[in-house]
């Protein structure tokens, strides 16, 4: 059986392992996080739990096809099978620890009855299917695709689930410039219908509401040729291919130590300026003192022609309206705004600069996010106000920013927010389906805020605006970092760009996301806590998860990424927690902190074990029918103590709460192996000492038979 905690409260589960102790998971989603517990391998954690997961002892229907290395451990990748063809984002993923503890399961694979295996079967050998170019026909029909291609089309032979089982399908993935733009299709190998589709192009903005090809079928466009196209992109391919050194797309895989200058606006002309009186139309002499003067770092130099190639990115044309990169023969840069050469310079200096970083958080070698040339076109779009990023296998992904009012290539919060979709994407390239859209562009947000956070007036000058320069103004209404109104309901999914209203408040879906991970960054950085710590969690998390991502699963991710990376400073992981309760995508959901064990003598109050931060699990033992085990909390003022104390399953023991006097408040008696639960709500305006005792009623004692825990939250 799979998960059986599919909802946004989590559920502590306690289970013993082989040492006696007791290890802490929690489930939130498809998502569960353990504490406490050892892992000999990936492979053994499945074979140990396969019944749990709803996975055949023999583990036959899984395939490791990555294993991704970050800063707390490795994430093992297995995909799901079925007759040998892959289960479309149904993916379970390991991730252990270096030092060998079990982090997280990440589950999104699906139970195959023997109906449904029947039925796979018959849809493989006896059903008529449709060809491959007969479903691209399909699909390119369904885009309606009138630009041209980025990509060659490719296309994969998958089975699609649903409530009914798995259909087969041909899984289409077309990719043009926009505004046609990228998908990804199911066509139906029975009769060529659409099955589900997404959008794999990621821009800024949507205008009219989400990409979807329900859109693209609204509109009244002629359709190109799709024999024609492609053949013309293969032609294409193959003059690169006969000679690479004169392509565009060549790149410098190292850094060459060749430095060159160039104007940006850092991080924009009205932070930089403190002023919101400027616009598109405002004389050019009124940015002039909004200029510095940057070093391009590592830039590429051919017969005495730099360019803006180096080992982290790569200018480039890609895109409508084809302008070709800037060049100069002294590796300086002079172009001011209304120049594509500003643009070039302003994009190259922020994204090699914000690599960099990334590096300094130390996602370095295994641990690289986008560690390599990307290709950026500064001028695509087809010219319109909107910018993307387009995921592909790495070299082949790409930025691309329009020019339509305000150049998107002139404010750091479009650099950097698309950047961000590069980041998730190449951590995570199941990235699709739940919450993925609304989180994807928060995330977006967020990073391109956290820089500007850190510069001169990022702190001062509308910290709460995103996209403070492109947005915010008559071009578009730009987005928030503070709707901290906006309430997640677990009814919903979180597109991107989508209108929500809850309760009589409407908000954007990626500002329901955005707020907590920015208000957390505020909070963080006026506790004294350094950005670089905040941005090394969200990061972090992202790693060893796939599709369908929720944000309450995500959420709990952060929390736990914050704990595992700071475990003697609980400032991280109850910031977190608090910013994403107060929008209700966590209710009361944490995800297992400090693991310790009972120590002896703590037979009274006054040698009571001390339990100093909120969910803290303890394994403890009752050494004889005489012993009693005290525990010393203090309550913060207006929360409630929760403590769930769980016996050895042939064990009956009672818990008991007491105030500082010896009074006691309440108590828990329940029967054998069962759980006891007692609380204390303090609501007063100071902290309370209350103390838990765990005491003995009947069943066994001593090192082997007396094992219990103690889970403490507040």
């Amino acid at each position: 059986m799979r998960f059986q905690s599919r909802s946004i409260l989590a559920t502590l589960i306690l289970s013993a392992v082989s040492s006696g102790a007791f290890a802490a998971s929690h489930t939130v989603e498809n998502l569960t996080i353990f504490a406490g517990e050892k892992a000999a391998s990936a492979k053994d954690v499945l074979a140990k739990n396969a019944a749990k997961y709803g996975l055949p002892a023999s583990l036959d229907n899984l395939v490791l096809t990555k294993v991704q290395d970050s800063l707390l451990g490795k994430h093992y990748y297995y995909q799901q099978m079925l007759r040998g063809i892959p289960v479309d984002r149904a993916e379970i993923v390991i991730s252990i620890s270096h030092k060998g503890d079990l982090l997280k399961v990440f589950n999104e694979t699906k139970p195959v009855s023997a109906q449904a295996d029947a039925n796979a079967v018959n849809q493989l050998y006896v059903q008529k299917q449709i060809t491959t170019e007969q479903a691209l026909d399909k699909a390119w029909a369904n885009m309606k695709v009138q630009h041209k291609l980025v990509a060659a089309p490719k296309t994969d032979l998958v089975w699609v689930a649903g409530p009914s089982g798995f259909q087969l399908a041909h899984k289409v993935n077309i990719s043009a410039q926009m505004p046609t733009g990228g998908f990804v299709q199911y066509i139906s190998t029975a009769d060529g219908k659409l099955l589900d589709s997404y959008s794999t192009t990621l821009p800024r903005m949507s205008k009219g509401g989400e990409r979807s090809l329900a859109e693209r079928a609204r509109l009244n466009v002629s359709t190109l040729d799709r024999q024609s196209e492609m053949a013309a992109f293969s032609a294409k391919l193959g003059k690169v291919a006969a000679a690479p050194a004169a392509s565009s797309l060549a790149v410098a895989a190292v850094a060459s130590g060749v430095n060159g200058s160039g104007l940006v606006f850092d991080p924009d002309p009205r932070s930089v300026l403190n002023t919101e009186n400027l616009s598109d139309t405002s004389a050019a002499s009124a940015f002039d003192a909004a200029y510095s003067t940057k070093t391009l770092r590592d830039l590429t130099v051919t017969n005495g022609v730099y360019t803006l190639s180096g080992p982290f990115v790569n200018i480039t044309d890609i895109e409508a309206p084809n302008t070709a990169p800037s060049t100069t023969t002294n590796g300086v840069w002079t172009a001011k705004r209304g120049n594509n050469a500003f643009d070039d310079t302003n994009v190259y200096f922020h994204l090699d600069q914000n690599q960099r970083y990334i590096q300094s958080l130390g996602f370095t070698g295994s641990k690289s996010i986008i560690n390599r040339p990307l290709n950026v076109d500064t001028d695509g779009v087809n010219g319109d106000d909107n910018s993307h990023y387009q995921p592909a296998a790495a070299g082949k992904d790409y930025l691309a920013f329009g020019h339509g009012c305000v150049n998107d290539t002139e404010d750091v919060g479009v650099i950097l927010h698309e950047y961000g979709h590069g980041i998730q994407y190449n951590i995570n390239n199941s990235w699709t389906g739940g919450d993925t859209g609304g989180m994807g562009e928060g995330f977006g947000d967020y990073w391109a805020a956290s820089y500007s956070y850190s510069t001169a007036n990022g702190k001062t000058f509308h910290p709460e605006w995103a996209f403070k320069w492109d947005g915010h103004n008559a071009c578009w209404g730009g987005r928030m970092l503070n709707r901290t109104d906006a309430k997640y309901n677990a009814s919903k999914s979180y597109p991107p760009h989508t209108s929500v209203t809850e309760n009589g408040v409407t908000f954007q879906s990626d500002e329901l996301w955005s707020t907590p991970l920015f208000q957390s960054l505020v909070a963080l950085i006026a506790a004294g806590k350094p950005r670089e710590n905040v941005d090394k969690i969200i990061l972090e998390a992202h790693f060893g998860l796939g599709s369908n991502v929720k944000m309450p699963a995500m959420a709990t991710a952060i929390v736990n990424a914050a704990t595992a990376l700071f475990p003697n400073d609980a400032t991280y992981a109850n910031t977190f927690r608090a910013k994403f309760e107060a929008q209700n995508i966590l209710a009361g959901a944490v995800p297992p902190g400090n693991v310790i064990s009972e120590t002896e003598s703590n037979n009274t109050t006054a040698t009571a074990n001390l339990i100093s931060t909120s969910n803290t699990t303890v394994n403890g033992t009752i050494s004889a029918s005489t012993d009693v085990d005290y525990f010393k909390v203090t309550v913060p003022a207006g929360k409630t103590l929760k403590v769930v104390m769980t016996p050895n399953s042939s064990s009956d023991y009672d818990l008991e709460l007491y105030n500082s006097t010896g009074t006691k408040l309440t108590s828990s008696t329940n029967g054998k192996g069962a759980a006891d639960t007692v609380t204390y709500a303090n609501t007063g305006t100071a902290a309370v000492v209350v103390y838990a005792k765990v005491l003995y009623y009947s069943g066994g004692t001593g090192a082997t038979n007396g094992k219990y825990s103690a889970v403490f939250t507040w």
